[in-house]
C-alpha cells in the first residue's frame, strides 16, 4: 500500500510538473543585445540543474515547475533578487515556510517525502547559495 501511495505522488509530482512547465514568459531574446549583455542558455532558471544526481531528481519532481519560471511569484532558481529577501530571514525560516507552505506555495511544495536535509540541501541550490 505503501509502495502504491509513493508511486501516485511521484504520478501526480510528474503531472504537475508537465503542466506547468510551459508556463511564465518566454525569455526576450531581443533583451540580451539591447543591454549589451549576454546570458549563457545554461545559467537561466529553466536550464539550471543540481550537480548532484539525487538532488536533481527532487528538484525537477518538486520545484522545478514553478522555480524555473516564477509561477505565482515563486522565487526563481538561481535568481539572487528574488532570493535577498527570503534569505536576511534566515534558514530556519525558509525551511519552516518550505515544510509548511507560504503564499501559493503548498506544504513541502510538493516534496511529501523530503527529509529537513533534503529540503535544506534544495533551497541552498535554489537561493544560488550551492550547486
Amino acid at each position: 500500500m505503501r509502495f502504491q501511495y509513493r508511486i501516485l505522488n511521484i504520478l501526480l509530482a510528474a503531472a504537475v510538473l508537465v503542466s506547468l512547465s510551459a508556463c511564465g514568459p518566454s525569455p526576450d531574446p531581443s533583451s540580451a543585445s539591447s543591454n549589451g549583455a549576454s546570458q549563457s542558455a545554461a545559467s537561466t532558471p529553466r536550464n539550471r540543474m543540481p550537480s548532484d544526481p539525487a538532488l536533481k531528481s527532487l528538484y525537477i519532481q518538486s520545484c522545478y515547475g514553478c522555480h524555473s519560471t516564477g509561477v505565482a511569484s515563486a522565487p526563481r532558481s538561481g535568481n539572487t533578487a528574488d532570493w535577498a529577501p527570503r534569505l536576511q530571514k534566515g534558514m530556519n525560516v525558509l525551511l519552516h515556510n518550505t515544510i509548511n507552505g507560504i503564499n501559493s506555495m503548498p506544504p513541502k511544495g510538493m516534496c511529501i517525502g523530503c527529509s529537513d536535509e533534503e529540503f535544506t540541501r534544495l533551497i541552498l541550490f535554489l537561493s544560488g547559495q550551492s550547486e
